[in-house]
Protein backbone atom coordinates (compact mmCIF):
# COMPACT_ATOMS: atom_id res chain seq x y z
CA UNK A 1 0.00 0.00 0.00
CA UNK A 2 2.86 2.39 0.78
CA UNK A 3 4.32 1.85 -2.69
CA UNK A 4 0.95 2.58 -4.31
CA UNK A 5 0.45 5.78 -2.27
CA UNK A 6 3.93 7.00 -3.15
CA UNK A 7 3.37 6.24 -6.85
CA UNK A 8 0.07 8.15 -6.91
CA UNK A 9 1.52 11.23 -5.21
CA UNK A 10 4.67 11.19 -7.32
CA UNK A 11 2.63 10.91 -10.53
CA UNK A 12 0.37 13.76 -9.39
CA UNK A 13 3.41 15.93 -8.62
CA UNK A 14 4.92 15.15 -12.01
CA UNK A 15 1.69 16.22 -13.74
CA UNK A 16 1.56 19.52 -11.82
CA UNK A 17 5.26 20.12 -12.46
CA UNK A 18 4.64 19.72 -16.19
CA UNK A 19 2.04 22.48 -16.07
CA UNK A 20 4.53 24.73 -14.26
CA UNK A 21 7.43 24.17 -16.65
CA UNK A 22 7.17 27.69 -18.13
CA UNK A 23 6.66 29.44 -14.79
CA UNK A 24 9.35 28.18 -12.41
CA UNK A 25 12.80 29.43 -13.46
CA UNK A 26 15.83 27.26 -12.88
CA UNK A 27 17.79 27.77 -9.67
CA UNK A 28 15.14 30.06 -8.21
CA UNK A 29 14.38 30.38 -4.51
CA UNK A 30 10.87 29.09 -3.93
CA UNK A 31 8.48 28.82 -0.98
CA UNK A 32 5.89 26.04 -1.14
CA UNK A 33 3.07 26.96 1.25
CA UNK A 34 0.97 23.95 2.20
CA UNK A 35 3.66 21.54 1.06
CA UNK A 36 1.81 18.42 2.24
CA UNK A 37 3.59 15.17 1.46
CA UNK A 38 6.65 16.91 -0.01
CA UNK A 39 6.39 15.33 -3.47
CA UNK A 40 5.95 18.65 -5.29
CA UNK A 41 9.05 20.15 -3.69
CA UNK A 42 10.98 16.98 -4.48
CA UNK A 43 10.10 17.27 -8.18
CA UNK A 44 10.98 20.98 -8.35
CA UNK A 45 14.39 20.41 -6.82
CA UNK A 46 15.05 17.70 -9.39
CA UNK A 47 13.47 19.35 -12.47
CA UNK A 48 14.39 23.01 -11.91
CA UNK A 49 17.32 22.76 -9.49
CA UNK A 50 15.22 25.07 -7.30
CA UNK A 51 16.02 26.00 -3.72
CA UNK A 52 12.68 25.07 -2.13
CA UNK A 53 11.57 25.85 1.42
CA UNK A 54 8.42 24.06 2.58
CA UNK A 55 5.81 25.52 4.94
CA UNK A 56 2.68 23.95 6.39
CA UNK A 57 0.38 24.13 9.41
CA UNK A 58 1.12 20.49 10.25
CA UNK A 59 3.64 17.87 9.22
CA UNK A 60 2.20 15.55 6.55
CA UNK A 61 5.45 14.85 4.71
CA UNK A 62 6.70 11.41 3.82
CA UNK A 63 9.45 12.52 1.45
CA UNK A 64 12.14 15.13 2.04
CA UNK A 65 13.08 16.85 5.28
CA UNK A 66 9.58 18.15 6.03
CA UNK A 67 8.09 21.62 6.40
CA UNK A 68 8.60 24.59 8.65
CA UNK A 69 5.43 24.66 10.77
CA UNK A 70 3.57 27.98 10.90
CA UNK A 71 0.24 29.18 12.27
CA UNK A 72 -1.54 29.59 8.93
CA UNK A 73 -1.20 33.36 9.06
CA UNK A 74 2.40 34.53 9.44
CA UNK A 75 5.39 32.89 7.77
CA UNK A 76 8.62 33.57 9.68
CA UNK A 77 10.68 35.07 6.85
CA UNK A 78 11.48 38.61 5.68
CA UNK A 79 9.64 40.49 2.94
CA UNK A 80 10.43 39.52 -0.68
CA UNK A 81 12.56 36.55 0.40
CA UNK A 82 11.44 34.31 -2.47
CA UNK A 83 11.22 34.85 -6.21
CA UNK A 84 8.35 32.32 -6.46
CA UNK A 85 5.69 31.34 -3.91
CA UNK A 86 3.32 28.45 -4.56
CA UNK A 87 -0.02 27.46 -3.04
CA UNK A 88 -1.23 24.22 -4.59
CA UNK A 89 -4.79 23.27 -3.62
CA UNK A 90 -4.37 24.99 -0.26
CA UNK A 91 -6.81 27.90 -0.09
CA UNK A 92 -9.91 25.77 0.42
CA UNK A 93 -8.47 24.45 3.71
CA UNK A 94 -7.56 27.82 5.19
CA UNK A 95 -10.02 29.68 7.44
CA UNK A 96 -7.93 32.79 6.69
CA UNK A 97 -7.49 32.45 2.90
CA UNK A 98 -7.22 36.21 2.37
CA UNK A 99 -4.56 36.61 5.04
CA UNK A 100 -2.66 33.64 3.63
CA UNK A 101 -2.62 35.18 0.15
CA UNK A 102 -1.50 38.52 1.58
CA UNK A 103 1.32 36.74 3.37
CA UNK A 104 2.31 34.96 0.15
CA UNK A 105 2.39 38.35 -1.55
CA UNK A 106 4.54 39.80 1.26
CA UNK A 107 7.28 37.18 1.05
CA UNK A 108 7.29 37.04 -2.76
CA UNK A 109 9.51 39.23 -4.93
CA UNK A 110 8.21 38.03 -8.29
CA UNK A 111 5.19 35.78 -8.78
CA UNK A 112 2.68 33.84 -6.70
CA UNK A 113 1.52 30.59 -8.29
CA UNK A 114 -1.85 29.16 -7.27
CA UNK A 115 -3.43 25.88 -8.28
CA UNK A 116 -7.03 25.79 -7.12
CA UNK A 117 -10.06 23.66 -7.90
CA UNK A 118 -13.08 25.77 -8.88
CA UNK A 119 -16.71 24.98 -9.56
CA UNK A 120 -19.47 26.30 -11.81
CA UNK A 121 -23.05 26.15 -10.53
CA UNK A 122 -24.72 23.81 -8.03
CA UNK A 123 -23.79 20.69 -10.00
CA UNK A 124 -20.13 21.67 -9.99
CA UNK A 125 -20.20 22.60 -6.32
CA UNK A 126 -21.60 19.18 -5.44
CA UNK A 127 -18.94 17.34 -7.43
CA UNK A 128 -16.21 19.52 -5.96
CA UNK A 129 -17.36 18.54 -2.46
CA UNK A 130 -17.01 14.89 -3.47
CA UNK A 131 -13.55 15.47 -4.95
CA UNK A 132 -12.39 17.39 -1.87
CA UNK A 133 -13.55 14.56 0.37
CA UNK A 134 -11.66 11.99 -1.70
CA UNK A 135 -8.41 14.00 -1.79
CA UNK A 136 -8.87 15.39 1.73
CA UNK A 137 -10.22 13.37 4.68
CA UNK A 138 -10.37 10.02 2.86
CA UNK A 139 -6.81 10.30 1.51
CA UNK A 140 -5.57 11.45 4.93
CA UNK A 141 -7.03 8.53 6.85
CA UNK A 142 -5.94 5.97 4.25
CA UNK A 143 -2.38 7.37 4.33
CA UNK A 144 -2.41 7.30 8.11
CA UNK A 145 -3.66 3.70 8.09
CA UNK A 146 -0.83 2.80 5.69
CA UNK A 147 1.69 4.37 8.07
CA UNK A 148 2.68 7.15 5.67
CA UNK A 149 1.82 9.95 8.09
CA UNK A 150 1.17 10.33 11.80
CA UNK A 151 -1.41 12.29 13.73
CA UNK A 152 -4.97 11.79 14.80
CA UNK A 153 -6.69 14.96 13.60
CA UNK A 154 -7.31 15.54 9.90
CA UNK A 155 -6.34 19.08 8.76
CA UNK A 156 -7.71 18.55 5.24
CA UNK A 157 -11.28 19.69 5.76
CA UNK A 158 -12.49 22.28 3.27
CA UNK A 159 -13.47 25.64 4.74
CA UNK A 160 -14.47 27.31 1.45
CA UNK A 161 -15.21 26.11 -2.07
CA UNK A 162 -14.47 28.68 -4.78
CA UNK A 163 -16.07 29.61 -8.07
CA UNK A 164 -13.80 31.46 -10.49
CA UNK A 165 -15.41 34.86 -9.80
CA UNK A 166 -15.08 34.31 -6.04
CA UNK A 167 -11.44 33.33 -6.38
CA UNK A 168 -10.65 36.29 -8.61
CA UNK A 169 -12.26 38.62 -6.07
CA UNK A 170 -10.11 37.08 -3.35
CA UNK A 171 -6.98 37.73 -5.42
CA UNK A 172 -8.01 41.35 -5.89
CA UNK A 173 -8.57 41.80 -2.16
CA UNK A 174 -5.10 40.40 -1.50
CA UNK A 175 -3.50 42.89 -3.93
CA UNK A 176 -2.73 40.28 -6.59
CA UNK A 177 -3.66 40.34 -10.27
CA UNK A 178 -3.85 37.54 -12.79
CA UNK A 179 -0.92 37.46 -15.22
CA UNK A 180 -1.92 34.07 -16.67
CA UNK A 181 -4.87 31.74 -16.21
CA UNK A 182 -5.02 28.14 -17.40
CA UNK A 183 -8.06 25.91 -16.72
CA UNK A 184 -8.12 22.12 -16.76
CA UNK A 185 -11.77 21.16 -17.00
CA UNK A 186 -13.24 17.93 -15.74
CA UNK A 187 -15.73 17.61 -18.58
CA UNK A 188 -19.32 17.06 -17.53
CA UNK A 189 -18.64 17.72 -13.85
CA UNK A 190 -18.38 21.54 -14.10
CA UNK A 191 -15.23 21.64 -11.99
CA UNK A 192 -11.71 22.59 -13.03
CA UNK A 193 -8.16 22.47 -11.70
CA UNK A 194 -7.17 26.06 -12.49
CA UNK A 195 -3.63 27.42 -12.64
CA UNK A 196 -3.18 31.10 -11.78
CA UNK A 197 0.05 33.05 -12.21
CA UNK A 198 -0.31 36.13 -10.02
CA UNK A 199 1.61 39.37 -9.73
CA UNK A 200 1.51 42.09 -7.12
CA UNK A 201 0.10 45.19 -8.83
CA UNK A 202 -2.60 47.75 -8.29
CA UNK A 203 -4.30 46.98 -11.62
CA UNK A 204 -7.72 45.28 -11.14
CA UNK A 205 -7.85 41.73 -12.46
CA UNK A 206 -10.51 40.57 -14.88
CA UNK A 207 -12.57 37.55 -13.95
CA UNK A 208 -12.05 34.56 -16.26
CA UNK A 209 -15.22 33.74 -18.18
Amino acid sequence: MKFWFDWVMSRRAANLTGRLRNWIPRRCRLADIGSGTGHNAQHWRAQFNANVDEFDVCDLHWTGAGPVIFDGRRIPVADATYSIVTLLFVLQYSPQALELLQEARRICAHRVIVFQSTYDGKWGRGWLRVRDFLWGPLAFYLARFAGMIRGYSCPLKSQTLFSRPELTQLFQQAGLTIHHWEPQEWWGLRISRDLYILESTAIPAKCPS
